[in-house]
């Protein structure tokens, strides 16, 4: 079954079924073969199980491609996070890291997770729930440079920005934003040791309203998705690697993707890290 599941993401394929207006059609017939017949998916991130609820075929479509193109880096988190370690995961949708970040850190550990859209948030509420995690506190805000309102652009499941989108006609909602330092102070949050960044190209501004927490000698570890097509006009992948280099991130691992990269910045000496092999990972169990 998961041959055939790679298969279903192979761009050829997809661009065929695309262009014969097949897609829809497809994407109904394969959620009914692939989901589970509870409803829920089981995954396994390093040592850890966990379990995510599935409510419609984008969401599945969104669970399983996040699985195959973020193995490397659910991965590195769940390794490199020790139990009592603090987390903040900014773009926490449904739960697919904050889950088994939390049960990595343990009861002793904290995971700070942020979702602005609301349904997301909500699936993420169940989520937990479905775990048994107690040690998520999550915010139904966007995190940014400053505060205020914003609009969310909502594509499709886990494709949502706070960034103008280039077509005209796309729905949104309205999100609180808040600026990431005032917001740990008003709300005195513990200082993290790691950060899960995932906000579709608005990651430069997360960075700049995070300055102080990042600086600090505990927060060791930035593991982020950067989107080059979807960043700012005024904003370029290097500006961000050069914002994080400034923060004391001396050490930027870059792991490519087909329209994206993931890059894991660390402070401390990578020695120390476990290194990864190609049997660990991420698994989707069947």
């Amino acid at each position: 079954m998961n041959i055939l599941k790679r298969l279903s993401y192979r761009r050829e394929l997809r661009s065929l079924t695309s262009l014969l207006g097949l897609s829809g059609i497809l994407r109904k017939w394969y959620y009914r073969w692939a989901r589970p017949r509870d409803g829920i998916l089981r995954l396994r991130a390093g040592r850890i199980d966990a379990a995510l609820y599935i409510h419609t075929p984008e969401e599945l479509r969104f669970l399983e491609s996040t699985g195959i193109s973020e193995r490397h880096l659910l991965d590195l988190l769940v390794e490199t996070v020790k139990p009592g370690d603090v987390v903040y995961d900014i773009g926490a949708n449904v739960g697919f890291y904050t889950v088994p970040l939390a049960k990595a850190v343990g009861p002793q550990g904290k995971v700070i997770a942020f979702e602005p859209e609301r349904t997301s948030y909500n699936h993420l509420q169940e989520n937990l729930k479905l775990n048994g995690v107690t040690n998520v506190r999550s915010y139904c805000k966007a995190l940014g440079d400053r505060n205020g309102e914003a609009k969310l652009y909502l594509g499709k499941v886990g494709n949502l920005s706070l960034l103008p989108p280039d077509t005209e006609g796309m729905s949104h909602e309205v999100v609180e934003l808040v600026a990431g330092d005032g917001f740990r102070d008003a709300e005195s949050l513990p200082l993290p040791r790691a950060v899960k960044i995932d906000v579709e190209g608005y990651e430069y501004a997360v960075l700049e309203g995070l300055r102080e927490t990042l600086a600090q000698p505990l927060c060791d570890s930035v593991f982020c998705e950067i989107h080059p097509t979807m960043l700012p006009a005024e904003v370029n992948p290097g500006m961000v690697l050069a914002l994080l280099e400034s923060l004391g991130f001396t050490r930027i691992e870059k792991y490519p993707g087909w329209n994206v990269f993931h890059v894991a910045a660390l402070k401390r000496d990578p020695a120390t890290r476990q290194v990864m092999t190609e049997t660990s990972g991420f698994f989707i169990l069947d």
